[in-house]
């Protein structure tokens, strides 16, 4: 028993040595620094070096203030990195953290000024660059704070940026950061139609390179007032889009439109108020179809009778698809009371088919073909 009672307190004294010897660590002292030492046997030497003392410890005793010297394995130690000061401070080799309020990762903004709100977990110098354009540049933003609560100008776009925490001790906090800027409102430069008559297909002319969305928005009191999205709109400068709305509850009513253009930040543009459209939905309707043109062979002209149903005609065209210019001509723009239309055309000697094409004051239209006819005067 005696024997295993000496074993163990053989072992244990073995891993005290062992943990005494391998434990120690560097504090650094400055010049007139007073080195305390927990043994008072020990006398306590005051730093004597301009560039300071650094001495190998066994420990540091927070309690009584003071340090226990290193054994004679310091003699065979490297010196390292300083991890106490000569008052018995730890050395700081933990980097600042930054914690980014504002703006926001990947934020999108219409202000050119945005809002820094930055906090650090200790006191420290704040930097950052620019990555895409700051030409290698660091700017300064705070000295020997903790927070920064403040505004900066930056470009339209992306903007990249690192953040930089520089401790007192040199320890560097890093942090990257992204955020979109548009402070520029959509550009509406024409809407159609521009007056008169409306039929439903509304067109807009605008310029916005993060274009959201464009709506339309249409009616009277009298009926109400509505709005639809339009679809398919692309981003870019003087784009041109269409929508086509069902107006038919405001047939032979006058109505009101304009369209409203949303960037992706929020900026949103109003065009021109478009008054007193009136709207026709109604498509002409030719009542003789059949025989609205005549030809005789060996005569030049062919004889056109049109019997039409529209109280807003606009006129009546033609083309020639055997001409090699194609071109639409008018042949009429006025109805007789009893919606007729009357009148005569020459053709050259050779084969012709001659399309037609009623339209209405708000842009409605039908057609119409001859077929084929020889001219042979």
């Amino acid at each position: 028993m005696k024997k295993q009672v000496l074993i163990s307190i053989s072992i244990i004294f073995a891993v005290l040595l062992i943990s005494s010897v391998n434990a120690y660590l560097w504090a650094c002292f400055e010049k007139g620094e007073k080195i305390n030492y927990c043994n008072p046997a020990v006398p306590d030497p005051t730093c004597q070096s301009s560039n300071g003392c650094p001495r190998c410890m066994s420990n540091y005793n927070e309690t009584r203030e003071c340090y226990n010297q290193g054994g004679d394995h310091c003699n065979n130690v490297p010196q390292q990195q300083c991890t106490y000061f000569g008052n018995g401070s730890i050395v700081d080799s933990t980097p600042p953290k930054i914690t980014i309020n504002a703006p926001l990762q990947n934020g999108i903004y219409n202000s050119r000024s945005v809002l820094f709100d930055i906090k650090l977990d200790e006191e420290a110098d704040l930097y950052y660059i620019d990555t895409v354009d700051g030409r290698g540049r660091w700017t300064r933003v705070c000295w020997d704070c903790f927070e920064h609560n403040r505004k900066r100008s930056f470009d339209e776009g992306w903007n990249n940026l690192t953040f930089k925490a520089i401790d007192y001790m040199g320890n560097e906090g890093l942090v990257n950061l992204s955020f979109f800027i548009d402070s520029k409102k959509p550009t509406i430069h024409k809407t159609e139609p521009r007056e008169g008559y409306a039929n439903g297909i509304f067109n807009v002319q605008y310029s916005e390179d993060n274009l959201k969305s464009i709506k339309i928005n249409y009616g009277n009191n009298e009926t109400g007032m509505r709005s639809k999205e339009l679809v398919n709109c692309s981003s870019g400068k003087r784009q041109w889009c269409e929508i086509s709305v069902d107006l038919s509850d405001y047939n032979e009513e006058r109505i009101k439109y304009w369209f409203t253009a949303e960037d992706i930040a929020g900026n949103v543009k109003d065009s021109q108020i478009r008054k007193n459209m009136r709207v026709d939905t109604v498509f002409p309707i030719l009542n003789n179809p059949g025989s609205f043109w005549n030809y005789t062979s060996g005569e030049r002209y062919v004889y056109f009778v049109f019997n039409v149903t529209e109280i807003n005609l606009d006129k009546i065209d033609y083309m020639d698809v055997s001409d090699t210019r194609l071109k639409w001509k008018t042949l009429c723009s006025v109805l007789k009371d009893d919606g007729t239309c009357k009148t005569k055309k020459s053709f050259s000697r050779g084969n012709h088919t001659v399309d037609i094409q009623i339209t209405d004051e708000a842009g409605n239209a039908i057609g119409y073909s001859t077929g084929e006819f020889e001219a042979n005067y």
